[in-house]
């Protein structure tokens, strides 16, 4: 907070997350009237975490530890207009108590999973519950984060074991992988039967990062992740999607932090990962619309790849130490801050298309935010 474009940049963050732990209900001591959802909240917790290395202010880490308590107690069970109760690991009260993720998480989508008898519908889906393999991803990463801020091996724990869940949406037909998008609240079934573009990379890095601070599941991991380094080997890591690149260029850290202890296969390897980024970025900005009005933009995206432009200038040191430079234009350099300030304008945020996104727009924008000021809470585990 050495500057007052820090202290603004800081200031500007705590009032979107107080706004939204009020209205998700993560201010709500007795835990009533909460509102999850898992991409949100595993963000959110960052945001958290990131405040309270911030501003040492104590409140932040009773709501980050109140945040996890209320996605395992909502998403880690059947939703309350389901026909079916209680945990979805289907373990008994006290067992399901301390292994919350053992069964995965729901999303959180306000209508119910697809049933067996109805058809897809490709816009319906996208509003229906289930489990998203790339929504475990992000939580998986949030609660090692939060693992290593509280030195809890509880939490730590939960993020293997979410981990390992991951190994049900993978489909092995004699030899040939192949992994499933979305699936039921169950896992019994597939939901979305195809393949996300950076599932399988996400779900490696995530994997190797448990497996490294897990006591637990060695031979499982070994399993799992041998199957997703398959995957990798015949996948392409290249997009011209925002929140895909931003994405990208957070695993990209990941793997210069797993490379400093371990080997891992070219396909997900620090060189391999950032020339694929750099492309993907190129891409994306000569195609850039930056006058394009606010109703056409969806701020969680763009305010994605801010957050990843962020983190990786944040920690260009660390990608120096295995010998690459970024060979990144100041032009896209830049995008981070024009995304942030562009979505600070509070005509932006009146349109529809934002409010429609409210939480997931605000807590990436606080998130992109906090890590032009705090990237290790966003990357090192």
């Amino acid at each position: 907070m050495s500057t007052t474009v820090d202290t603004n940049t800081i200031e500007n963050a705590l009032s979107l997350m107080k706004r939204f732990a009020k209205r998700t209900g993560i201010a709500n001591k007795n835990g009533t009237n909460t509102r999850r959802y898992l991409w949100t909240d595993a963000f959110a917790l960052l945001n958290f975490l990131a405040l309270k290395n911030l501003n040492k202010d104590e409140v932040y880490d009773d709501q980050a530890l109140r945040l996890i308590k209320q996605v395992h107690y909502n998403l880690g069970k059947f939703a309350p207009d389901d026909s079916r109760e209680g945990w979805i690991s289907s373990l008994p009260e006290e067992k399901a108590e301390n292994h919350p993720t053992i069964g995965g998480l729901r999303i959180g989508k306000k209508l119910p999973e697809r049933k067996k008898e109805q058809l897809y519908d490709q816009r319906l889906e996208w509003d229906r519950d289930g489990q998203y393999y790339h929504y475990h991803t992000r939580w998986i990463h949030a609660l090692l984060k939060a693992g290593s801020h509280f030195e809890s091996k509880k939490l730590s724990e939960w993020a293997a074991e979410l981990s390992l869940t991951g190994s049900q949406f993978i489909i092995d037909k004699e030899g040939d992988l192949s992994m499933y998008w979305k699936m039921s609240v169950d896992l019994s079934r597939p939901l979305v039967p195809v393949m996300g573009a950076h599932d399988p990379l996400e779900g490696l890095i995530c994997a190797l990062q448990a497996k490294e601070i897990s006591n637990s599941y060695k031979e499982d991991f070994d399993i799992y992740i041998e199957k997703l380094k398959k995957l990798c080997d015949r996948s392409d890591w290249g997009t011209d999607d925002a929140l895909g690149i931003g994405s990208l260029l957070l695993n990209v850290i990941s793997a210069a932090e797993l490379e400093k202890k371990i080997d891992l296969p070219d396909s997900i390897s620090t060189k391999r990962l950032l020339r694929d980024a750099e492309q993907s970025l190129n891409a994306f900005y000569e195609s850039y619309e930056y006058d394009k009005s606010a109703d056409q933009r969806l701020a969680f995206r763009e305010c994605g790849l801010s957050l990843g432009l962020r983190c990786l200038e944040g920690n260009l040191d660390l990608i120096e130490q295995h010998g690459l430079i970024p060979n990144i234009d100041s032009e896209i350099w830049s995008l981070a801050r024009e995304i942030e300030e562009y979505w600070l304008q509070k005509e932006n945020t009146d349109v529809a298309s934002f409010q429609d996104h409210l939480d997931i727009n605000v807590v990436s924008l606080a998130a992109s935010l906090l890590a032009s000021v705090h990237p290790e809470t966003y990357t090192s585990i």
